[in-house]
């Protein structure tokens, strides 16, 4: 089995019950997702202040528990713990640019106001990095950013989140194992795809 792309998978978002559900844990919900299909739990690592699930293909799934604004503090830890650089490093993020259902890959990039991308990028001091941004809609006329992002799905959208999760997870898959060129020709810019037969919907 070759070795994966990206050793460090991170999701971020905030701790907590009353976050679980909220636009701003989309990254936590794809590496939930993820680590359920692969009959993973995730464990509290208290030294470096987030939850880790160890997967059998090579990948280490983190969230850490620092609150978003402080992300970066768990991801430093992260690569210094494991001796790993920026390459080995994909962070899964929500994004307001985006519509819900669409994912979009990038190698780099800046924080585009994000402030657990802020984070890492203060702590890391670098946006060379890779990050798979999740769409969860622009905000609506008369909200402020952080109360949309902390705002819950409607459950008209459970649907179109439960698919973009999904593409999510063949877009890391892909970039795994053919690269992320390959997967951001192949993701960036779909609608949802099904991931019966990777075709979009």
């Amino acid at each position: 089995m070759s070795s994966p792309t990206y050793k460090l998978i991170v999701g971020l978002g905030n701790p907590g019950p009353e976050y679980l559900f909220t636009r701003h844990n989309v990254g936590f919900l794809v590496l939930d997702s993820w680590a359920d299909e692969e009959g993973e739990a995730f464990r509290h690592d208290r030294d470096r202040s987030s939850q880790l699930a160890s997967l059998a293909t090579g990948e280490r799934l983190v969230k850490p528990m620092t609150f978003m604004n402080e992300s970066g503090v768990a991801v430093a830890a992260w690569l210094e713990w494991l001796k790993l650089t920026v390459a080995d490093l994909l962070v899964v993020v929500d994004d307001v640019a985006l519509p819900l259902g669409q994912v979009r890959l990038r190698p780099e990039g800046s924080s585009g106001g994000h402030n657990g991308l802020k984070s890492i990028e203060t702590h890391l001091g670098t946006t060379g990095y890779a990050r798979l941004r999740c769409g969860v809609d622009a905000v609506p006329s008369g909200r402020t950013l952080e109360r949309w992002v902390l705002s819950r799905f409607r459950p008209d959208e459970e649907e179109p989140l439960g698919a973009m999760i999904q593409t999510a997870r063949l877009a890391i898959d892909c970039c795994q194992s053919k690269g992320i060129a390959v997967a951001m020709n192949r993701f960036n810019g779909q609608n949802a795809v099904d991931p019966a037969n990777d075709k979009e919907l």
